[in-house]
């Protein structure tokens, strides 16, 4: 690999043994070993599920050929390193220094100009790659997508519906338009392989495509407060006509809403969940598990004792829209402020007849 000026009598072999036969075979070996390691790695990634969106399988395509490449540069490397220890290691008895070398131009041509070459390769494939998965089409569906601390809204505003479950059909590209309602947060699916930063200055887009029927979770991928790891939701990809059913059943949802006085309680209910209430609170009748706030089962024989000379009417109703004048003992001032902006003089009445209802 590069020549020496003098012999070295004590060592095992000159510089010129460093490219005799067994020097070429061991290299053949290396360079069809590195190849297969490299096919193989590629083909068979361990580090990868199935990829549940179209944009998550061409994400796929290039982390494989990005670890094709590099499982064979490591083989190529580690290969001749092992080889150059073996054969040229220093012997026991060999006090002498080593012979001075000089440089090799055409070598070090080649191994400047094909790492050069294979960077922008990879270079161009990765642009390629991002301009596909991020290509707008005619028939999109859109979905606004809003982050707060701990939960993430969803509003289709072809329907004017809000949800707390991202629903999309089935073959069919939906894009997603992201803003953030107080800090940073980011919006990941791991089996769509997407993932963005969702801020409060800017809207963020993000495209996915649902290869496969089934409900895949999301999850915030950017340290948010003291609800961050309950920050979930998720994706339903459903069928067209299972879509459209869904679809009609959150319209029909919504006009429900709308003569809350028929049934103010089933309304709270619909508005405890839509709202992200469900993602901090446990409570039995809503099915939710959040462990973030307390417990709000039981809330109609508490509210009316927690504070003195306050109505149960008056603490629930304080506790939506001031949230902080009432911090019960063994949890955190984290829920959010603005409940008093985001709902209706309706909406709060309902939430607190709602939960007045729980026993």
């Amino acid at each position: 690999m590069s020549q020496q000026t003098s012999p070295n009598a004590g060592g095992p072999s000159t510089a010129s043994g460093a490219f005799d036969s067994t020097s070429k075979l061991v290299a053949l070996l290396i360079g069809i070993a590195a190849i297969v390691v490299g096919i193989l790695a590629g083909i068979f990634n361990p580090f990868l599920s199935h990829a549940a969106s179209t944009q998550g399988a061409q994400i796929d395509t290039l982390f494989s050929l990005l670890l094709g490449i590099s499982a064979t540069i490591f083989t190529i490397v580690q290969g001749f390193l092992l080889y150059a220890i073996i054969r040229f290691a220093r012997q026991p008895d060999d006090e002498s220094d080593g012979p001075p070398m000089r440089g090799n131009a055409r070598l070090e041509f080649f191994w400047t100009a094909i790492p050069a070459l294979i960077v922008v390769f990879i270079a161009i494939f990765s642009y390629r790659v991002l301009a596909d998965i991020e290509r707008p089409t005619a028939g999109d569906l859109t979905v606004e997508v809003t982050a707060r601390q701990y939960a993430w809204e969803f509003y289709y505003p072809d329907q004017d519906i809000k949800t707390t479950e991202l629903h999309i059909p089935l073959g069919r590209q939906a894009r997603l338009k992201m803003r953030s309602a107080d800090m940073v947060h980011a919006f990941w699916v791991p089996e769509f392989r997407i993932k963005k930063d969702v801020m409060p200055d800017r809207v963020t887009d993000a495209f996915i495509t649902g290869a496969a029927v089934g409900a895949y979770p999301i999850v915030c991928a950017e340290l948010c407060g003291a609800g961050h790891a309950i920050m979930r939701s998720q994706v339903v990809v459903q069928g067209d006509a299972e879509f459209k059913n869904w679809l009609a059943g959150q319209v029909g949802a919504k006009t429900r809403g709308a003569t809350a006085a028929t049934d103010p309680a089933a309304y709270g209910r619909q508005l405890f969940n839509q709202l992200g209430c469900n993602a901090c609170h446990a409570l039995t009748d809503a099915q939710a598990v959040g462990a973030l706030g307390p417990k709000l089962d039981g809330m109609a024989s508490r509210a009316a004792t927690t504070v003195s000379g306050q109505s149960a009417e008056e603490y629930v109703k304080t506790a939506i829209v001031k949230p902080n004048e009432f911090i019960v003992k063994g949890y955190q001032p984290v829920m959010p402020q603005d409940y008093g902006q985001r709902m209706s003089a309706a909406e709060i009445e309902a939430v607190v007849t709602y939960l007045l209802l729980q026993k």
